[in-house]
């Protein structure tokens, strides 16, 4: 067996939302900063605390317990943006790779390059994911001129199947199959590039099995270093749908914004100053979509008169603007299912509405549809509310190479109210800069008070 290893979670009399679209692992090994092989795990293990947190599910007849979101530690430099590249990157290849060509492929794969034992070898990505009660087990090991292996395999009830295995250009369909269709699948390897992944060009043919991963693969959104004002123009976009319309005002108005909606505002300006995407209205012009923020207007006796639109671009906080750009694609996966990936979210807003968010996905009244979050936060508040086995840590050894460690994997014997946040501020756990050596400095013991002689030790260095 492939997943499903840990011990499953007992319902302790609470109904579980019964989900079956969900992220249960994702490996990689050299690619940047990772060398040997880690793992994102989402199965729960089992313990008690938090169950809310977890989704029910079965594959075939077998229960399991899905992480609904995991949160990510790390100094900087230990490799989380690296994770995060890596998932993009395989992402980007299944849905894409067939597409392209050697001439107009955009992706660049970068092994481990501080080792002579992986700097000439082939990267490696795997996903198992659960569609609709079946297990999928798809990997690949690449570089930037070819495909080396790629794999396929589905676990049905408790029996794992091999669908094909490729090695470089040489195919086997393994799966038992209809004469006519394996002979399809056959035909369509010759298709298929050195430089593309089997699996992009059989989703391109409308192959059911692959057109079901690819499918799978594009509702996954990765959510770093984005453009604000494209971000923006996706929650507008989004605005159009009522449905989309509905839950991000509700999240707004519980945001303590200092407006309590948003709605898009259309303004007619000439062709030349607009792009090409956006519609034309009457008159030859195209109408550019903005979003403007609802202000009540109040009297001198603080009563409330009328409904004031300032345009957010413009009136708005930086904060605010990047919140509203994170809740279109966070909607979107809560709405229709996936895994929203965070890089850095604590620069964006407010640790309040950041522990508000992870609720969000953590919650069964907000997400009915398997979404499932990934992110990375330092937030005190978030560590106290998730389970041991969702926080974990990154670490880079003294050669430069990443690790992935859960806190309940890493140590078993840390209580569930156990005071996380300090221990982990005490370096406890791993996951932080390893500086005070360098300073002499007792950081573990009194991290509040050695902050401010950290302080004034570096003074009085320079």
């Amino acid at each position: 067996m492939l997943f499903m290893t840990k011990a499953f979670i007992p319902l302790f009399n609470r109904i579980h939302l019964i989900v079956n679209n969900m992220l249960l692992q994702f490996k990689l090994s050299n690619y940047r900063s990772f060398k040997d092989p880690v793992s994102l795990d989402f199965e729960a293990c089992s313990i008690k605390e938090h169950t809310e947190n977890v989704f029910f599910s079965k594959c075939g007849s077998l229960p399991t317990n899905i992480l609904k979101s995991i949160t990510v530690l790390g100094a900087n430099s230990s490799g989380k943006s690296n994770l995060f590249k890596g998932f993009d990157l395989m992402r980007y290849m299944v849905i894409n790779s067939a597409r392209e060509s050697s001439l107009t492929k955009t992706y660049h794969i970068e092994p481990f390059s501080l080792s002579t034992e992986t700097e000439n070898k082939p990267s490696h990505f795997e996903c198992t994911m659960m569609i609709d009660t079946i297990v999928y087990r798809y990997g690949f090991k690449c570089d930037n001129k070819e495909v080396h292996s790629e794999w396929l395999y589905m676990i049905v009830k408790r029996r794992e199947e091999t669908v094909f295995i490729r090695t470089k250009n040489s195919y086997e369909i393994v799966k038992r199959f209809a004469t006519d269709f394996k002979n399809k699948l056959m035909m369509l390897t010759e298709l298929t590039r050195p430089d593309a992944l089997y699996l992009s060009v059989l989703a391109q043919f409308n192959i059911d099995i692959a057109t079901q991963i690819s499918n799978w693969f594009a509702k996954n959104i990765v959510y770093a270093e984005p453009n604000l004002d494209d971000a923006i123009n996706y929650t507008s976009e989004l605005l159009a749908d009522p449905v989309y319309y509905s839950l991000l005002n509700e999240i707004i108005e519980k945001s303590d914004l200092g407006f309590t909606a948003i709605e898009r505002v259309n303004e007619k300006q000439p062709d030349k100053k607009l792009p090409n995407k956006t519609s034309k209205g009457p008159g030859g012009q195209r109408s550019k979509i903005k979003l403007g923020a609802h202000h009540t207007k109040y009297d001198a006796k603080k009563r409330p008169i009328e409904i004031v639109f300032l345009e957010l671009s413009k009136d708005e906080s930086s904060g605010a603007q990047k919140l509203i750009a994170l809740l279109g694609p966070m909607i979107k996966v809560l709405i229709e299912g996936g895994t929203f990936w965070i890089d850095d979210f604590d620069a964006i807003i407010h640790p309040y509405i950041i522990t508000m968010v992870m609720g969000l996905f953590n919650s069964d009244k907000y997400n009915k549809n398997g979404a499932q979050l990934v992110a990375v936060s330092y937030n005190q508040q978030i560590l106290k509310k998730l389970r041991r086995d969702q926080i974990v840590f990154l670490n880079k050894d003294p050669y430069g190479a990443s690790s992935i460690t859960a806190l309940y994997i890493f140590n078993p014997g840390v209580r569930s109210n156990a005071i996380i946040d300090k221990g982990y501020l005490q370096g406890q756990y791993g996951g932080v800069p390893n500086i005070s050596d360098l300073f002499n400095l007792d950081l573990k013991n009194n991290p509040g008070k050695n902050g401010i002689e950290t302080a004034k030790k570096m003074h009085n260095l320079n």
